[in-house]
């Protein structure tokens, strides 16, 4: 099964780190660890982030239970055997939303899109074993899908460009992870 706290500290590298940032344009607003202030306003870690105290273990344990709670747990994270395609999932939905990322990945398996993961969803993901082809055609599928989205939401709204490239950098990361494709695509090792 896939392992969360090793997918974990990816997405926060992602995410920019244990750092409060703002970016002009955001809607997110101020952002910590990739929890944006504008759309989590109740998390529990800001009150530590504001005394100054974001890289405490209490406020990194705080950061792990908002992205289980939040977006790990809605995609059954625990339950996805392919620690990439667990990954490639929870990843997608946490900039998107957990059922946007399901239905991506539902098309891409050939299910019925209702952004539930129910058993047959489920059952179809665990058919994609570490290392198969298949598992490798679906992240590959599922990284142009996610791409195409991201180019879209620049579409619609200029403001969104200056992401494009971290967004499509981190899409591509999720297939290197399996394909060691990053040679091919010019990015650099992390």
């Amino acid at each position: 099964m896939a392992d969360f706290l090793r997918i974990l500290p990816r997405v926060i590298e992602s995410e920019g780190g244990y750092k409060l940032h703002k970016v002009s344009g955001d809607k997110g607003g101020w952002t910590f660890a990739g929890i944006a202030r504008n759309y989590h306003k109740d998390w529990a870690g800001w009150s530590l982030v504001d005394a100054g105290k974001g890289c405490s273990a209490e406020c990194k344990a705080l950061v792990e239970d908002f992205y289980r709670e939040k977006f790990w747990a809605p995609v059954r994270g625990d339950e996805i055997e392919s620690l990439a395609v667990a990954e490639a999932i929870f990843d997608f939905g946490m900039n998107t939303s957990p059922s946007r990322s399901i239905i991506f990945a539902q098309y891409c398996l050939d299910c019925t899109p209702d952004g539930h993961l129910g058993p047959v969803t489920l059952a179809v993901f665990n058919v994609l074993k570490q290392g198969s082809i298949e598992e490798e055609l679906f992240l590959s599928q599922f990284a142009l899908m996610r791409i195409g989205y991201r180019c879209k939401r620049c579409d619609d709204a200029a403001v969104n460009k200056k992401f494009l490239h971290g967004w499509t950098e981190r899409d591509v990361r999720v297939v290197d992870s399996v394909l060691n494709v990053t040679g091919f695509f010019g990015l650099n090792k992390r």
